[in-house]
């Protein structure tokens, strides 16, 4: 049966810089809980790449705002509880370098995707900017080749085009 992958966005401390992206797939059992896949850091320290699962929006401190991507089939993703590491134990939240295995299709090409490095002369006294390499130029390099290996259809590209860039972009009541 198919699943609605969506792009969850949450704030950013100022309104102009690029709001964190992330992928979240729900489980086929339930839609509130399911399975988070980012990248996580700063252009100071460079990027990691994280897996959660499960994974519960609803009950995160961190506000995301989601926004549909497209339709995956269960073929492609495999719920679990925990990830297996390579020391043996097991983990809800895992930076992949921990795993011992990847669990499905999503982590596999997750894993193939280059995260962004640390940047050379990056000064944190100059704001960030869209398009910098950081976790929504990681996204959309990750949705291309979920894209390009079948996981996704087309209209991920078009839905991923509508996602605002900058909290600012944002119309919301709060």
């Amino acid at each position: 049966m198919p699943r609605a992958a969506q792009l969850l966005v949450s704030r950013t401390a100022k309104p102009d810089i690029p709001a964190h992206w992330s992928l979240y797939v729900p489980y086929a059992s339930s839609n509130d809980t399911g399975k988070l896949i980012h990248v996580v850091g700063s252009p100071l320290y460079g990027f990691m790449l994280e897996f959660k699962a499960p994974y519960v929006p609803a009950e995160d401190s961190i506000k995301r705002v989601s926004f549909p991507l497209c339709t995956i089939e269960d073929e492609h993703i495999r719920d679990t509880e925990s990830y297996e590491l390579v020391d043996g134990g097991r983990k809800t939240v895992v930076m992949a370098v921990e795993t011992a295995r990847c669990e499905d299709e999503l982590e596999l090409i997750a894993m193939a995707v280059d995260v962004p490095e640390k940047t050379k002369g990056w000064n944190p006294l100059v704001p960030a900017k869209v398009g910098d390499k950081n976790c929504q130029w990681w996204m959309r390099e990750y949705v291309d080749m979920l894209v390009k290996e079948g996981v996704f259809t087309e209209e991920a590209y078009a839905n991923l085009a509508k996602v605002p860039e900058t909290w600012s972009q944002f119309k919301e009541d709060d």
